[in-house]
């Protein structure tokens, strides 16, 4: 199965839509929107590349070369737009969570509008789409800490977690995935992910 793209960088996009001509199944697996603050990009870098190594398209903003550009001269019209263009060709949203985000200015306004672009309302209520909006939360936040606007979606608290979400999102079993090497086994020493989610949760 081909790798995720990163459908924020024109490069990639652009590569996808030439790979989704002719194969059906680009084009219909899902492509997550990574809403995060500045400061943890690293940790969603690491989050991306997993990502991309279990044939999932994301959308990671630090590839997305207007929004830095608006960002970069301070344009809001521009960053709003780009961030929603970027959401509006995603399938689902991951907001990852550290104590940092409590401070963003920009998270609370991607989950708003996610809500309203990738979220079948109905489906929502009644807890049948939570994992449309997905809560990732990093090594040493406590889940009864998130602001009730997090607490809606699909929280997801550490590897085996993450494991499952994939497995979900994907219709595959997680075992076809370890068997097809996309995810890691509890049984691996290390991986980068170790350093950034709880191990085994």
């Amino acid at each position: 199965m081909e790798k995720g793209f990163n459908k924020s960088s024109l490069l990639e996009s652009i590569r996808w839509k030439i790979k989704s001509l002719n194969d059906s199944t680009i084009r219909e697996r899902p492509c997550v929107f990574l809403s995060h603050k500045r400061e943890d990009k690293e940790a969603c870098k690491t989050i991306a590349s997993y990502f991309r190594d279990a044939g999932i398209d994301y959308y990671l903003d630090e590839e997305d070369k207007s929004l830095q550009y608006a960002s970069s001269i301070n344009d809001p019209v521009k960053i709003t737009e780009s961030i929603k263009k970027g959401i509006r060709e995603s399938t689902h949203m991951m907001v990852v969570v550290s104590e940092k985000t409590y401070k963003s200015l920009w998270v609370p306004f991607e989950v708003g509008h996610g809500h309203a672009s990738i979220l079948d309302q109905e489906k929502f209520m009644h807890n049948e789409d939570l994992i449309k909006l997905s809560i990732l939360i990093l090594k040493d936040i406590a889940e009864k800490t998130l602001p009730d606007y997090l607490k809606t979606g699909y929280i997801i608290k550490g590897t085996k977690s993450l494991n499952n979400y994939i497995s979900k999102i994907t219709n595959r079993t997680e075992q076809i995935l370890l068997n097809e090497k996309r995810v890691f086994s509890n049984s691996q020493k290390a991986h980068p992910l170790d350093n950034v989610l709880n191990w085994k949760l």
